[in-house]
């Protein structure tokens, strides 16, 4: 067979592939959800075998009859226009009571977006955004100022960076399964406006040094004006 036509059905049995799997992806989600808002059954085999954390199409929900309480039909949809709105998709966080052996989930939105609202369990996505942004401090210092400047003379700033790198690696775990654009989303050229939410977010954040730190990145960008 000639490369180009082994290539050609090599390419087409990944695909095929592929659509395989999002199948039985999409099946597999469809009975948890039913599972966990259409029988309010919250514990079981079928939530053992889904992982802490995973991601799917909001297509996978939408015009599906699941929720019987109008509370949750109503944050179903939510989740699945605000998905479909970034062209994004619905993550799924999966928690469990070991005292009473019950599972219970949070919905997300995904990638995270700078303007979102921080969370307990999207904060390792907004430290990881923000670890972005002192990397590119430290390459572009004429830009902002480099926020790592200090760090080997100011314990203190020395010790912020190691908790926002801390929080950050929560993230580690699925950028081993997902690609990073699936995760978060952010302009790696960081232009004002980006830089702003950043700010706020962080400013809004509930680590007790964060307002600290927003503090000393006021103090670095102020000196560039």
């Amino acid at each position: 067979m000639q490369d180009s036509k082994a290539g050609a059905v090599a390419s087409k049995a990944n695909k095929d592939t592929e659509k395989s799997g999002e199948a039985v992806m999409a099946e597999a989600v469809l009975k948890l959800f039913n599972a966990y808002y259409r029988d309010h059954n919250h514990a079981g085999k079928l939530y053992d075998d889904f992982p802490n954390f995973f991601l799917f199409k909001p297509s996978v929900l939408e015009g599906k009859e699941i929720a019987t309480r109008s509370s949750e039909k109503l944050l179903l949809d939510d989740v699945i226009q605000r998905a479909k709105a970034r062209n994004g998709y619905i993550g799924v966080s999966k928690h469990r009571n070991p005292k009473l052996g019950y599972y219970w989930l949070e919905l997300s939105v995904m990638p995270f977006m700078m303007g979102d609202a921080v969370s307990k369990d999207n904060k390792g996505e907004f430290f990881y955004i923000l670890t972005k942004f002192i990397e590119f401090t430290k390459l572009h210092p004429k830009m902002y100022g480099n926020l790592t400047a200090e760090v080997e003379s100011d314990k203190d700033i020395a010790l912020m960076l190691n908790g926002i790198k801390k929080m950050a690696s929560r993230l580690s775990v699925s950028l081993d399964i997902y690609p990073e654009n699936m995760l978060v989303s952010y302009n790696p050229n960081w232009p004002v406006t980006e830089v702003k939410k950043l700010l706020q977010s962080l400013k809004e954040n509930d680590q007790d040094w964060c307002e600290m730190f927003f503090e000393y990145m006021m103090y670095v960008m102020g000196k560039k004006t």
